[in-house]
C-alpha cells in the first residue's frame, strides 16, 4: 500500500521531475568542467599505464557476448581477466597515487551528493506540501525555503552515505577478487551493493520527513530516523530493495535502449518516487492523514479508527 500510494503521488508531483533534471545537469556540468582541470591530467596517465581503458572495453565485450551469438564468451572472458590481471597489479604498485588520486574523485562526488541532496530535500519540501495540505510549491522556493536545515541534512546524509558505500564498494570488490569474472560473480556483487544502499535508506528513511513534515531539528530528526522498529524495517527494507531493483532495471534499460536518452528521465524520477515513498512511510506510522488527489485522502487505520469511536460518542450524547 506504501509503495501504491507513493507512485500515485509522482503523478501529482510530476512537474517538478525536470526542474530536479535540470538542477543536477548543472552541477554535474560545474564539477566536470573543474574536475577536467583538476584530475584529468593524472587520471589519463593512470588510464594509460594501468590498462583501465582496455579493461573497461573488454567488459563491454563480454557483456555484450552474453547477447550476441556470434561472440565467443569464453574468448571475451579470457581477455577481460587478463586485463583485469594487469590492472591489479598495476594498483598494487601504485598505492600511494591511486590513494590521492581516489580522495580526489572522492571529494568531488561527496560534494556532488551533499548538492545532489539539497536537491532531494527540495523534492521533500513539494511533496510534503502537497500531501499535508494540496500547496502546490515550486521547486525553487523549495530549494531556498528551508537552505539551512537542508545543508545540515545533506552533510549528515552524506556522512552516512559515505560508511554504507565504502562497505558496498568494498564487499563488491572483494567478492570480485574471489572470482574475477562470470556472470554469477556480477549478480552477486550487485545484489550486495543495491541491499546495502536499502539499508542504509532504510535507517535514513523518516530523517528528511521529520525535519519538513514533523518540523524537528536536524539531530533529533536524525536519532528518531535510525530507531526503526523491527516490524516497520522488514517492511521498508522490502519496500526499498523492490524500489532500488525496479529502477536499476528501469535505468539500464531505458540507458541501453535509447542511448542514454532515457535517463533524462528516469534518472529524476528514480529521486521522486524514493522521496514520495519515505514521506508516505513517516506520514503511516506516525499516523497522519494525507492527501494523494484533491479528492483522494488516505486516513491511516488507526486515525479512522478514532474517528469511528467519536463519531459514536456523540451519537451516543445525542
Amino acid at each position: 500500500m506504501r509503495l501504491k500510494n507513493a507512485i500515485k503521488l509522482i503523478f501529482a508531483n510530476f512537474g517538478v521531475t525536470f526542474k530536479v533534471l535540470l538542477y543536477k545537469l548543472i552541477i554535474f556540468a560545474v564539477l566536470v568542467a573543474v574536475g577536467i582541470l583538476v584530475l584529468l591530467p593524472n587520471f589519463r596517465s593512470l588510464i594509460e599505464a594501468s590498462s583501465l581503458d582496455k579493461l573497461v572495453v573488454t567488459l563491454g565485450d563480454l557483456l555484450k557476448a552474453i547477447f550476441v551469438p556470434d561472440m565467443v564468451f569464453a574468448e571475451e572472458q579470457a581477455a577481460f581477466a587478463s586485463y583485469l590481471t594487469e590492472f591489479t597489479e598495476y594498483l598494487r604498485g601504485n598505492v600511494g597515487k591511486i590513494a590521492g588520486l581516489g580522495g580526489a574523485i572522492a571529494a568531488f562526488y561527496f560534494v556532488g551528493m551533499f548538492f545532489n541532496n539539497i536537491a532531494d530535500f527540495a523534492v521533500g519540501q513539494v511533496v510534503n506540501d502537497y500531501m499535508s495540505s494540496l500547496t502546490e510549491t515550486g521547486f525553487t522556493v523549495g530549494i531556498f525555503k528551508n537552505l539551512g536545515r537542508a545543508s545540515l541534512y545533506s552533510l549528515i546524509d552524506v556522512g552516512v552515505s559515505l560508511i554504507f558505500m565504502l562497505a558496498a564498494v568494498s564487499v563488491c570488490l572483494f567478492i570480485i577478487w574471489v572470482n574475477p569474472v562470470g556472470i554469477v560473480t556480477m549478480f552477486f556483487a550487485i545484489l550486495v551493493f543495491v541491499v546495502l544502499i536499502s539499508l542504509k535508506q532504510v535507517f535514513m528513511s523518516d530523517f528528511m520527513p521529520n525535519i519538513l513534515a514533523d518540523r524537528k531539528a536536524p539531530g533529533k530528526a536524525f536519532r528518531e530516523s535510525v530507531k526503526v522498529p523491527r516490524k516497520d524495517f522488514i517492511r521498508k527494507f522490502n519496500n526499498y530493495i523492490s524500489i532500488n531493483i525496479i529502477m536499476l532495471y528501469v535505468n539500464v534499460t531505458a540507458g541501453f535502449f535509447t542511448v542514454m536518452l532515457g535517463l533524462l528521465l528516469t534518472f529524476p524520477m528514480t529521486t521522486l518516487i524514493l522521496v514520495c515513498f519515505r514521506f508516505v512511510s513517516q506520514y503511516t506510522t506516525s499516523g497522519k492523514k494525507y492527501y494523494l488527489a484533491p479528492e483522494e485522502i488516505v486516513r491511516p487505520r488507526q486515525m479512522a479508527e478514532e474517528e469511528e469511536e467519536d463519531i459514536l460518542k456523540k451519537i451516543d450524547e445525542e
